[in-house]
């Protein structure tokens, strides 16, 4: 057999970690290498057997990395951004001999945020949390997708979005899940419907996405950025009871 490597690279905030090793059932996969040791990138290298082709080794990492980067940003609750090939050393052919694809580095940018440094038992258990079947890409995508939103009010309405998915669109329904995990959870009357309550964070969402009297926007953003740290636990909360 003839083994070769494709390399990717993603922006990662808030976490390292030494190499460790995750297992894929592809044919083609002998093992993939993720190390996230320098401040604001994650490698991943997909170490291929009898793999020739570059066009062919994208295309199986390309199907693999969705797994990856969403589920670690949603088992570690960090934000990472989209992979980029940064090059390929593949087997010319089952003799051995190979050949070096190198592409142009992606630039990282480093922020200026508290970094958590995984120990091996930590290690340990996201390679096993990477290594399950892959379902409910949806979800991991949509929550990878609302934490990647630098601004807090374009993350909270879309981590709504992903709660009204959970509760068949309707927004009763997403406070009576959001009671039942926070008792306490401020309420108020509807403007519009006095006799029905909604949670301090239905009202912040409509809010945004209504005309409503007794507030400001520059009130609502200030209340939602204080609030969307806790609404994003919610949010995987609600997410871990499917998965």
């Amino acid at each position: 057999m003839a083994t070769g490597t494709i390399s990717f690279v993603a922006p990662i905030t808030g976490l390292r970690f030494a190499p460790f090793e995750v297992s894929n059932p592809h044919s083609a996969v002998e093992k993939i290498i993720l190390e996230a040791e320098e401040a604001g990138r994650t490698n991943i290298v997909f170490h291929l057997t009898d793999v020739f082709d570059f066009e062919e080794a994208t295309a199986i990492a390309n199907g693999i990395l969705p797994s990856i980067i969403n589920r670690l940003a949603f088992y570690r609750n960090v934000s990472v951004g989209e992979p980029h090939c940064t090059g390929a050393t593949l087997p010319k052919d089952a003799s051995g001999s190979s050949h070096t694809v190198i592409r142009d580095l992606l630039l990282i940018w480093d922020q200026a945020v508290s970094v958590l440094t995984l120990g091996d038992d930590k290690r340990q258990e996201l390679a096993r949390l990477l290594e399950q079947p892959y379902t409910h890409h949806d979800l991991y995508s949509a929550y990878r997708f609302a934490g990647n939103q630098n601004d807090p009010v374009a993350r909270f309405m879309f981590l709504y979005n992903i709660l009204l998915q959970l509760n068949s669109d309707y927004q009763q329904q997403v406070d009576a899940f959001i009671r039942s995990e926070i008792p306490s959870v401020p309420q108020s009357p509807r403007p519009d419907r006095p006799n029905v309550s909604e949670t301090v964070y239905t009202r912040l969402r409509n809010e945004v996405g209504h005309r409503r009297s007794g507030t400001t926007p520059h009130k609502t953003r200030r209340e939602i950025q204080d609030k969307v740290g806790a609404f994003q636990e919610l949010a995987r909360t609600a997410i871990s009871q499917v998965i």
